[in-house]
């Protein structure tokens, strides 16, 4: 026993504990290089999906303004297809309600009604409805739009404390009217909310993902020409 503890104390001298902290120091220098490397790697996957995201959102926003543009032409409105993008985004500003939210119930109501003025009226109603009720937009652009084909049933479900007499008439004249008694000026009021000042946040980093996506693709553009996607 005594000649093995001896034999490892041999082995194990002050040359052998230089060598091992070379060899720990050497490890810690190799692992702080591939922490770097880990992080930049991260870094780069995290710009990726940014910039993946950005165009996504900018395909989605094209997409949809596109659409609108259609419904608009189809309606006999094409003229106002300028004047109703300048109007919805009057509402996203006002409002603090994106776009994407503001297109489709627009559009909506739109197809309903076949009239620019009414839909205009009838989106401003939902804003302030939805703020009033906690609906959802699209909801609210739904059951008004039935409303105007003659069905009301959407309407009394919203929770809107409309009387059995109004929605019974089915007129949508005497119905907006008694909406916009009740919950005029709750879409305003809500942007001055926590939430409201949320949703502030929420479209300016959406309108700046948008802007970012259309830099990109108009840099591919530049970079590859007409083939620059593939390029």
């Amino acid at each position: 026993m005594p000649n093995l503890v001896v034999s490892a104390v041999a082995k194990w001298n002050g040359s052998a504990l230089k060598k091992g902290e070379k060899q720990l120091t050497q490890f810690q220098k190799t692992t702080n290089l591939l922490a770097k490397s880990f992080a930049a790697a991260f870094a780069v996957k995290k710009i990726y999906q940014f910039g993946k995201a950005s165009v996504a959102a900018f395909a989605a926003d094209e997409k949809a303004a596109k659409s609108l543009s259609i419904a608009l032409k189809n309606t006999g409105n094409g003229f106002a297809t300028i004047a109703t993008e300048g109007f919805i985004a009057r509402l996203q500003d006002t409002f603090k309600v994106l776009d994407d939210d503001l297109r489709p119930a627009f559009q909506t109501l739109l197809n309903a009604t076949g009239s620019i003025t009414k839909a205009q009226e009838g989106l401003e109603l939902a804003l302030n409805v939805s703020a009033g009720t906690g609906k959802d937009l699209g909801s609210v652009s739904a059951a008004l739009a039935k409303g105007f084909a003659g069905q009301t049933t959407a309407l009394s479900r919203l929770g809107a404390g409309l009387d059995k007499a109004t929605l019974a008439s089915g007129d949508m004249d005497k119905i907006t009217a008694a909406l916009t008694a009740k919950f005029s000026g709750q879409a305003l009021a809500a942007t001055t909310t926590y939430t409201g000042q949320m949703n502030a946040l929420a479209v300016a980093s959406a309108n700046a993902k948008e802007e970012i996506g259309k830099g990109l693709l108009d840099s591919i553009a530049l970079l590859g020409g007409s083939d620059g996607i593939q390029t």
